[in-house]
């Protein structure tokens, strides 16, 4: 079965983003983790705004990004 092209499908974009940000949390034991995975996070939701995905899409990703641990740079 080919690959998604994932240029071509933001949702799964939106997943793998999710999935690479979760992974960095529970596989990597440095403080910057937290930051790295934010990235991801954000560039997801706003690769699903643009994409007009489902809010319910927007409201796990948000949750993903307000569970980081406080002091956490967020990117903008």
């Amino acid at each position: 079965m080919p690959r998604p092209n994932l240029d071509d499908d933001p949702a799964a974009r939106v997943r793998q983003l999710l999935l690479s940000g979760d992974n960095i949390i529970k596989n990597r034991d440095n403080p910057e983790r937290y930051a790295r995975a934010g990235e991801r996070y954000v560039k997801a939701r706003a690769i699903a705004v643009e994409a007009q995905l489902a809010a319910s899409v927007l409201a796990l990703i948000d949750l993903r990004i307000t569970e980081l641990p406080d002091g956490t740079p967020r990117p903008r």
